[in-house]
């Protein structure tokens, strides 16, 4: 992430959902959600994880990619399964 630069990958992340939402790019805002939960989830930070997947599901969801939502939902509960 940045060359290890975790704050500035935070905050580019957050640039790119904040872009995609400005400029009503949903697919977009989807993979910037998706890609910041799973840059949350390797920092081991679940909750942040976890809200971003949430966001990306709804992203996807409204831009119609039903499969995509089904595959993050499986991967979302497999997780939970992993930190129980």
């Amino acid at each position: 992430f940045c060359k290890n630069d975790v704050e500035r990958a935070k905050t580019y992340y957050e640039k790119a959902i904040t872009s995609a939402k400005h400029h009503k790019f949903v697919h977009e805002e989807a993979l910037a959600h998706e890609l910041s939960a799973y840059f949350y989830l390797e920092l081991g930070k679940r909750e942040q994880s976890a809200e971003h997947f949430m966001q990306a599901h709804e992203k996807y969801l409204e831009w119609g990619a039903l499969g995509k939502c089904d595959s993050l939902l499986k991967f979302v509960e497999f997780m939970k399964k992993l930190w129980h």
